[in-house]
């Protein structure tokens, strides 16, 4: 890669986890500051928090890699700071997909009218699950991730993962530790978020169905809420789909078919526009943004009209001085 697209690869990703840091504090303050006022969280509220700062710590380290990759600094070629990164790296992506994929099935449970007893008796008992699934995504992230870096001899470097396979045997050697570890850590929490969504999506539909034709005065207002939330539920699937597939290739691409850089920057953008997503689609942050959108208003309009005070004032003075002369 040349100077010049290095240079465009690093300014596009930094504006990309700019960004990340931004969305995903804003999501970690947010639930912060709501636990601070009423010193309790829902569940979808923890699952929030937990995510968001997640994502703010893996931001993090692609902030490491870039710095580590545009300054020269070396950290990979001493062995026990790769292993450590590699560790901390594959932790955070792990269990930012998994607190994604439980926003989506808890969304389903909420949402859906289940008929089956354990179904409904899960539906009421989530409170209480809800420290098992975080407790059991950190314990899957964690296992997942230290296996593969302990195992892994090689250089896990995000920005371009490792060249030069020369033989079968050490392709080989790498899928052992590499195909358990991305499929806890990132196969499974995909066929559960897009089982979840197909299911909802289905759940919906029926639901459309049943109310047209039952109720008379299904208004068009209510079709809207109902195919709003369906846009959302499919923008999150293709998301989801769209993420697996750059992880796939990003990772288990020996050969270099694809461009590396081009796959890197698709990976960084996903955690970035699927907090998006859930800020967009959640009441609680959407009144937030605009609070703050509101606020950020205020202090300009005071700034400026300070401003203008501040040279009509300048004004008045410079008059007075020309009359007296």
């Amino acid at each position: 890669m040349s100077w010049a697209e290095s240079t465009i690869v690093y300014s596009i990703a930094s504006v990309e986890i700019f960004c990340g840091l931004v969305v995903n504090g804003f999501i970690t303050v947010t639930k912060v500051q709501d636990w601070w006022e009423g010193r309790k969280l829902k569940p979808f509220d923890k699952i929030f928090f937990s995510l968001g700062l997640c994502r703010f710590l893996f931001m993090c380290c692609y902030i490491f890699n870039l710095a580590n990759r545009a300054f020269n600094l070396y950290f990979y070629n001493i062995k026990v700071f790769n292993w450590m990164f590699n560790a901390v790296y594959l932790f955070f992506d792990f269990c930012s997909l998994w607190f994604a994929m439980w926003l989506c099935v808890l969304y389903y449970i909420k949402v859906v009218i289940f008929k089956n007893i354990l179904l409904i008796r899960m539906k009421l008992r989530i409170p209480e699950l809800l420290l098992y699934m975080i407790l059991s995504s950190l314990f899957i992230a964690f296992a997942s991730g230290f296996f593969c870096a302990y195992n892994f001899e090689g250089n896990l470097d995000i920005m371009i993962p490792p060249r030069n396979i020369e033989t079968n045997t050490s392709i080989d050697k790498q899928l052992i530790y590499l195909v358990p570890s991305y499929f806890f850590g990132h196969f499974l929490p995909f066929i559960l978020v897009s089982v979840s969504c197909t299911f909802l999506v289905e759940a919906i539909f029926v639901h459309i169905r049943h109310l047209s034709s039952s109720i008379t005065s299904f208004t068009t207002p209510s079709m809207d809420a109902h195919f709003s939330a369906i846009r959302s539920v499919i923008t999150i699937e293709v998301m989801t789909v769209m993420n697996f597939i750059v992880s796939v290739l990003l990772r288990f691409d020996f050969y270099d078919i694809c461009n590396k850089e081009v796959l890197f920057l698709f990976a960084v953008f996903y955690p970035v526009l699927h907090s998006v997503a859930l800020i967009a689609g959640n009441a609680k942050l959407k009144k937030a943004v605009i609070r703050v959108l509101h606020r950020i208003k205020k202090c300009g309009a005071a700034k400026k009209s300070g401003t203008k005070s501040q040279e009509n004032v300048h004004v008045d003075t410079t008059t007075k001085q020309e009359t007296k002369i």
